[in-house]
């Protein structure tokens, strides 16, 4: 009987989850604005970066999305982002969006300017979605890179000898 009801909930979930990423609607960026209303746009910037990682590249919402939470990054003083470009070596536009993303989840979740430990997380967004969506990406040989470093568990280290001192 738990078994049943257990599969039940989950389909249940199943559908709520696919309701939810139909129901989607991407933020309209407003006009100019002052650094301080910025924090007004948080939220659905977060939502946003979730549905980035969540989404595959080949989604004709991809543009829309990555276009406001990317505005969201450029303006917003509450997330400081020192990124070296060693860290940045992807060749896909999609994956270094997730690493700005991530990063700022990141800085927005624990309100750390901890740049070691956010760039970490951007990273790591971006090589999860690089794994999971390699098929439709293609290879990248920056994601490729990285990868192998955080199998060998030397990323962190690399990381740190990037990082600004």
């Amino acid at each position: 009987m738990k078994k049943i009801a257990v599969i039940i909930f989950s389909l249940f979930l199943a559908q709520g989850v696919s309701a939810q990423s139909i129901t989607f609607t991407v933020p309209t960026i407003p006009g100019e604005i002052e650094k301080s209303e910025y924090a007004n746009y948080t939220l659905p910037a977060m939502d946003c970066i979730e549905w980035l990682k969540t989404h595959s590249p080949n989604d004709p919402r991809r543009k829309e999305v990555s276009e406001f939470a990317v505005w969201w990054l450029l303006g917003t003083p509450d997330v400081r982002i020192e990124l070296n470009t060693a860290a940045a070596e992807f060749e896909n536009r999609n994956l270094l969006i997730l690493l700005l993303g991530g990063w700022a989840q990141y800085a927005i979740q624990y309100k750390s300017d901890d740049q070691l430990e956010g760039c970490l997380a951007g990273v790591t967004t971006a090589l999860n979605y690089y794994v999971k969506y390699k098929k439709e990406l293609g290879k990248d040989k920056g994601a490729e890179k990285l990868l192998k470093m955080r199998d060998k568990g030397t990323l962190k280290s690399y990381l740190e000898e990037l990082m600004p001192k």
